[in-house]
């Protein structure tokens, strides 16, 4: 449990509004950048931790892959949230006076 850091725990809270979010509303969008933003986190915050030689445990270094991977999910969920208003912002039409 020592490696479950703060952001990490965020990771999983925003994945599980993600997922919650697809079940009940049906919105693929609104999941999507929930499920981003969560997966981002947790992929370049996890840490996992290692036995040396002589037999002590460490913390080993996140790879540069899954922190380019995690920030990556993390930018798409940015660009995903602007696609979302810009969506909202067309979708919303003024009501004809009549």
């Amino acid at each position: 449990m020592k490696n479950l850091s703060v952001p990490v725990l965020m990771g999983f809270l925003f994945s599980a509004v993600g997922l919650v979010a697809l079940i009940l509303s049906g919105e693929v969008l609104t999941a999507a950048i929930w499920l981003s933003f969560g997966n981002g986190l947790i992929v370049s915050s996890l840490r996992f931790r290692q036995v040396d030689e002589q037999g002590q445990t460490f913390y080993a270094p996140i790879p540069k892959a899954r922190l380019y991977t995690g920030l990556f999910l993390i930018v798409l969920a940015i660009v995903l949230l602007f696609i979302q208003i810009l969506a909202d912002f067309q979708a919303t039409d003024t009501i004809p006076a009549g």
